[in-house]
């Protein structure tokens, strides 16, 4: 009876954020009826969102997201009761920053005409980036929700652990290069020079990079034939 309730409660939290998140985007889309900003690409004029109703949205995921690996961090270093508790925020979280980030790619996507963002290195990678987290925390947070009662038994807690912290650290990317498109860098900016990575001239990513993810869903393959073969 405890344990329904907790759920009903759950849901009721979740639709009551994902209302406040909708009515947000609404209000931010109506208040931009008279504020947008008129560009011309080849001669063909069109319309654009000013890019502070992107970046407003933007906060929900990525803020749910991190809840979300701080939540998995905890679990994944103690069985305390709290962290058991603890657990169950998870994947509700995790939904939720995916659901605001489909509204966040959607804004951003409005912001500059495709045939102009793509054109600039910057551009390229934050679009690439930012597909890649919503792609990947859409994946984490049906796998986590399916799969939530095994995902912190014995090493597959290590795994799980692993997976959420490239998440995280995808969710830091994208969010950097977004600020550098502003005209604000951050540190992490300047960080990836250090491995090669120029954000302001290197489309995509350094060929190396493409080894290490290849090399990461042979690794990924493996770790699920293993596990399919220890079931049957």
């Amino acid at each position: 009876m405890k344990r329904s309730g907790w759920m009903a409660r759950g849901r009721r939290i979740g639709l009551t954020s994902a209302g406040i998140l909708v009515a947000a985007t609404g209000a931010a889309l109506a208040h931009g009826a008279d504020g947008g900003v008129a560009v011309a690409v080849e001669g063909a004029p069109s319309w654009s969102l000013s890019p502070v109703y992107h970046i407003l949205v933007a906060h929900f995921p990525v803020g749910l997201w991190m809840t979300a690996y701080l939540f998995i961090l905890i679990r994944s270093f103690s069985d305390s009761k709290f962290a058991v508790r603890v657990q169950n925020a998870i994947w509700p979280v995790a939904a939720l920053g995916t659901l605001a980030g489909f509204v966040t790619y959607g804004l951003g996507l409005t912001i500059y005409p495709w045939s102009a963002i793509t054109e600039s290195p910057l551009g390229r990678n934050h679009i690439m980036l930012a597909t890649w987290t919503l792609s990947y925390w859409t994946v984490m947070s049906v796998l986590g929700y399916r799969f939530r009662r095994h995902l912190f038994v014995g090493a597959q807690r290590w795994i799980t652990f692993t997976l959420a912290t490239i998440g995280a650290i995808v969710i830091t990317i994208t969010g950097t290069l977004g600020g550098s498109l502003t005209g604000t860098p951050s540190l992490v900016t300047k960080s990836l020079s250090w491995i090669g990575w120029n954000v302001y001239m290197t489309f995509y990513l350094p060929t190396w990079m493409l080894a290490v993810y290849v090399a990461g869903a042979l690794l990924l393959i493996a770790i699920g034939v293993v596990g399919w073969k220890r079931r049957v």
